[in-house]
């Protein structure tokens, strides 16, 4: 007897579906586009974790060789709760808002079976369709926001003026936060773009059409971030894909990249904004905000590691040193004195003052563990690799939140995509 073929809406609505779209909401939903309860943990996307956490927790074992790394991690980082520097309570919240996602995106990739092309081309897939909604919106600022005011009857969307149109953020609430989130399509993307088409690269959804869509996404939103990482992917892709014989190239990249710079307003303001933030404690000036706090960040730190080179004050400390330290104290920018204290405008600055000098050894190490080579005939890993990469650079350079738009999700998938490879090529290259 023939099976009844399953309906449309059979296919789209099923529990599968549902299963992949809260995977990835948390990585694509800005924190504040609704709120499940008051606190760190209440922010909308985290309905992911509320929904899923116990299906997993019944379905597979615990996740305990990444659930003993971050243990070890909370554990070195409550120094500041033992010598009394920080409340038990804000630790607990700051602890509980590290291993929840990084549990959660543990299960996740157990889920997939650690299927590395088949979760980045569902991570392709969210990021496209964010992408597309963002250029809508960018037109759409030309032609009176009528589409913006129709998503705003449903979700919290705000939109940045720019120059030219709007800085695109989409579903993200801020540029740099769509830029971190999209940055790795991005530099695939350039690969995809530079190819034949003919010639494969590993992820068949990536179309030259959605690559193009990527790239242009992102430099629209304007954002240091994604100039800077598209810049890096691009010289990365370039070494790594044996092309070092076109390293001539860099420095002309380099002069179109400043001609660029100069071109934008909103990136020659970061720019300009950049050089005038002096290390004289007592200059005064016409600063761009954000240079200047990113600069007082790296104050706060230094001065931090001064007093504890080591091990930092521990997690959830950066903001107890931002009232110590902070060049606002002086009268410099007094406006700008704990702006960003709790995460330092950047990861590493903050993992540098919590975690001291070891914090900072620990990343080194990651970064440098988890960096496979490349093999031409299986280009797929080191691509998505290198696109990881990049995106963990950005956001340690840029971003001081552990865990914001699903950060877990690629640091697990920088790791699980090294282990992919070993099981792959390891043997061959050890031959």
């Amino acid at each position: 007897m023939a099976q009844k073929a399953t309906s449309l809406f059979g296919r789209i609505f099923n529990f599968e579906n549902a299963t992949i779209i809260l995977c990835f909401i948390p990585i694509f939903l800005f924190r504040y586009t609704f709120i499940l309860f008051p606190g760190a943990l209440g922010y909308g996307p985290f309905i992911a974790f509320y929904l899923l956490l116990p299906i997993f927790i019944i379905k597979y074992k615990i996740p305990f060789r990444e659930l003993a790394w971050v243990v070890f991690i909370l554990i070195v980082g409550a120094s500041g709760v033992i010598s009394g520097v920080l409340q038990n309570s804000v630790y607990i919240k700051v602890a509980g808002s590290i291993i929840l996602p990084y549990v959660f995106y543990a299960y996740v990739w157990r889920h997939f079976e650690y299927n590395v092309e088949r979760l980045f081309t569902l991570y392709l897939k969210g990021a496209y369709a964010i992408s597309i909604i963002g250029i809508l919106l960018f037109v759409d600022s030309f032609l009176g926001n009528s589409l913006l005011e129709f998503f705003q009857l449903f979700i919290s969307i705000k939109t940045i003026d720019a120059s030219f149109g709007i800085r695109l953020a989409s579903m993200l609430g801020e540029p740099t936060y769509f830029a971190n989130v999209v940055l790795p399509a991005g530099v695939v993307a350039m690969f995809r773009l530079i190819v034949k088409q003919d010639k494969g690269i590993g992820l068949d959804y990536l179309t030259k059409r959605k690559a193009l869509v990527f790239v242009v996404a992102l430099l629209l939103t304007y954002s240091a971030i994604a100039f800077l990482g598209l810049f890096l992917g691009g010289i990365l892709l370039l070494l790594r894909h044996g092309a070092i014989r076109y390293a001539i190239i860099i420095p002309l990249i380099v002069i179109f990249a400043r001609i660029v710079i100069f071109q934008v307003p909103e990136l020659e303001d970061r720019y300009q904004g950049a050089l005038s933030v002096s290390t004289e404690e007592k200059q005064t000036g016409d600063f761009h905000g954000s240079s200047f706090i990113l600069f007082n960040h790296a104050y706060i730190t230094w001065m931090n590691l001064k007093e504890n080179p080591l091990f930092g004050t521990g997690l959830g400390t950066h903001a107890i040193a931002t009232e110590k330290y902070s060049l606002g104290n002086k009268g410099v920018e007094y406006h700008y004195r704990t702006q960003n204290a709790q995460d330092a405008s950047s990861m590493l600055l903050r993992i540098l003052s919590e975690l001291g000098l070891f914090g900072g050894i620990l990343v080194f190490i990651f970064l440098k563990r988890n960096f496979i080579p490349r093999v031409p005939e299986d280009p797929v890993l080191w691509l998505i690799s290198t696109a990881i990469f990049v995106t963990i650079v950005m956001q340690l350079l840029r971003q001081g939140n552990y865990i914001l738009n699903g950060f877990p999700f690629f640091v697990l998938g920088f790791v699980f995509t090294r282990h992919t490879f070993n099981q792959r090529h390891i043997f061959k290259i050890t031959k």
